[in-house]
Formats: C-alpha cells, sequence, structure tokens
C-alpha cells in the first residue's frame, strides 16, 4: 500500500488514521460558524475539516427531486436546497484558509465543478475530495486529477467496475495519489448496512491504494462504526460535523459534533498505541515478571528422598512458573532425586 502525504500528514499503513471533520454547508452560510468549526475541530486534533463548493445552477436541474430523509421538510428538491446553502465567495474561502493554517488543521473543500477545482487548486488546497454521487463523473475525475494533487475519492452506490473505470482515469493523468472510502449512499445509513467488511474486500481487491471509510450512520456515543472501521484497517475517515446535531436540516441530525469527534480523536489515539507490531509473537518486557510468576512449575507432592525414582502421584504442579515447567513432565518422571525434596517444594533442574 502507497503512502500519500496530504498538508503536513502522511496517509499509509504505518500512519495514524486520517480524520476528516466534514463539515460540508453545516455553517448555515455563517462565515463566523465555519470558523468555529474549524476552532472546535482543530482541538479535538481532527488532521482535516472538509467543507463543499458548489454554485446548485452548475449541479442540479431546477426539479431534481430530492432523495434523503427530511424530517423537518425544509426543502422541496435538490436544486432548493443547494441553492440556499451555499453562497461563500473566494475571499470566504481564502479566510477559511488562513483560519485552518492558524489553527493547525488542514484545509479540504469537495468542488463540484472544474470552475471550482481551478479556484480552490490556486488557492493552494492540497488534496481533493469526489463524493460518492460524482464517481461516474469522469470529465470532472480526469480534470481534478490534472491538478496533480492526491484525489480521495468516495465509493458509495458503485460497483468495483465503476470504481476501477474512476481510478484509472486519475492514473491516465500521471497521478497515482488516490485514496478510496468505502461509503454507503443513505443518509442515515442504517448500521446493518454499514457493511465495513465491504471495505475489508476494496482493501484486498486493489491493496496499492489506501482505503478509508466516509461514514454517513448516526454517530452513538462511542463511535462504534468509524471505530470499527479504523480496527479493521481503514486509513482515513471521513464523517459529518456539525456544531449542533439538533438544528433543522439533513446533514446536522445524522452528523458528529464536537463532543463525538473528540471521542473518536481519543479512542482512535488508544488503537494506534494498542496496535502494536505485527511482525511475530513475542514476549514484552512488561509481561516477563507475570510470566514467571503466574505460569507454574512442577512441584513436590510429597517428601521425595535422594535416590528416589520419580513417579507422577509425587508431582504436581503450581505457581510459581520459576521452576521446571510442567510441559517438562515426561522428561522428569523416572529420573532420580539428586537430594532430598521436601514436600510442596518447587523443582529445578539440579534436584533430578
Amino acid at each position: 500500500m502507497k503512502t500519500i502525504k496530504v498538508g503536513k500528514h502522511l496517509i499509509g499503513p504505518n500512519e495514524p488514521v486520517y480524520v476528516i471533520a466534514e463539515a460540508g454547508v453545516n455553517h448555515e452560510e455563517s462565515i463566523e460558524t465555519a470558523e468555529k468549526m474549524i476552532v472546535d475541530a482543530a482541538r479535538t486534533g481532527a488532521q482535516c475539516i472538509k467543507f463543499q463548493t458548489y454554485q446548485a445552477g452548475k449541479l442540479v436541474v431546477r426539479d431534481a427531486p430530492k432523495y434523503w430523509d427530511d424530517p423537518d421538510n425544509l426543502v422541496a428538491n435538490q436544486y432548493e436546497m443547494f441553492a440556499g446553502r451555499n453562497t461563500f465567495n473566494e475571499s470566504d474561502w481564502q479566510r477559511l484558509i488562513a483560519k485552518c493554517e492558524k489553527e493547525g488543521i488542514t484545509f479540504m473543500s469537495s468542488a463540484w465543478d472544474e470552475e471550482n477545482v481551478d479556484m480552490l487548486d490556486a488557492l493552494g488546497m492540497p488534496a481533493f475530495k469526489i463524493g460518492s454521487a460524482d464517481i461516474t463523473s469522469l470529465p470532472l475525475i480526469s480534470y481534478t486529477a490534472r491538478k496533480g494533487k492526491p484525489i480521495i475519492l468516495s465509493t458509495g452506490a458503485s460497483t468495483i467496475g465503476e470504481i476501477e473505470a474512476a481510478v484509472e482515469v486519475v492514473r491516465a493523468e500521471g497521478n497515482e495519489d488516490i485514496i478510496l472510502l468505502h461509503c454507503i449512499l443513505s443518509y442515515p445509513a442504517d448500521y446493518r448496512d454499514a457493511n465495513l467488511k465491504m471495505m475489508v474486500w476494496l482493501q484486498q481487491a486493489i491493496p496499492d491504494i489506501p482505503i478509508g471509510l466516509s461514514d454517513h450512520t448516526l454517530p452513538d456515543s462511542s463511535m462504534t462504526v468509524p471505530l470499527g472501521a479504523a480496527a479493521l484497517g481503514a486509513r482515513v475517515i471521513e464523517k459529518h460535523y456539525t456544531l449542533d446535531k439538533t438544528l433543522p436540516g439533513n446533514d446536522h441530525y445524522h452528523a458528529m459534533d464536537t463532543e463525538d469527534l473528540g471521542h473518536l480523536m481519543a479512542s482512535l489515539d488508544i488503537l494506534q498505541q494498542a496496535q502494536g507490531n505485527a511482525s511475530s509473537r513475542y514476549i514484552l518486557s512488561s509481561e516477563q515478571i507475570p510470566r514467571a510468576m503466574a505460569r507454574r512449575s512442577l512441584v513436590s507432592q510429597t517428601q521425595i528422598p535422594r535416590g528416589t525414582v520419580i513417579e507422577r502421584d509425587m508431582i504436581t504442579y503450581k505457581r510459581p512458573g520459576t521452576g521446571i515447567s510442567p510441559a517438562d513432565l515426561e522428561s522428569v518422571l523416572g529420573r532420580c532425586a539428586r537430594v532430598d525434596i521436601p514436600e510442596d517444594k518447587t523443582l529445578t533442574w539440579d534436584m533430578v
């Protein structure tokens, strides 16, 4: 698997899991809210915060039906939603990039058309994220790949053929820095549909590309799904992020908030420490004393006078493991005692 650099971070097999807080348009058109999201996400230790950059007229026809759960019934169709949720201009993005630099977190935004790809590239964005819905937008993928920056591509609702075609388009532009994210294109995704084993299969199918998870499940207090993905080998975790899950609208109620993100980062840190070294099975220094004290040794059940042939009913095994191991019982039976061995004595090789 290749290791890829995004900003100041490395993504690869021996690196910490790269966490993208997907702010999207959950700033609700407030630059101050977007800045607070940056500050809070950076405080948790997340490596990246990602927004979305688009214009509704370049994305959807005016009567495109909505396809997501809308419990508050806020919009009639896709155009109405997109038209009302992204009015930031180039100077706004410059301001947010400067805020990210100040807070030490990587800025990213999904560019959903070529003009915005050019704009974000010129502003110095270090990588591009392409959502699941655009995995067959091969002209856009090709155009974005031409910028020579890493491509993070979600794979929701796609076949392996569609995934491979998108990868080939990126590589055809001479760009080998590709990261694939397993994703279930459902809002929210049911836990039973999360199918993390599909992520494992995808890594086996395309072993040279780092694989991660773009998670749409409802966040629980333990952040179980993204943490489980990391345990199964995800190198990137992306999850929708909001400051307030009670706000109306599609991307708030199924997003993680800052508390959730903090729990995830803390758990990932523990998981990273716990993963250790898979090169072999070896005994750690912290195990040496318990190994000796908690294991058992052969012990005399009765007095064994010097010269006595040792038989099975004379021997038992007890802690500590500082004498002859029970694994060597057969090697002891039939030998003679070299010394008088008292009852309940740990046997050592110099006694027999």
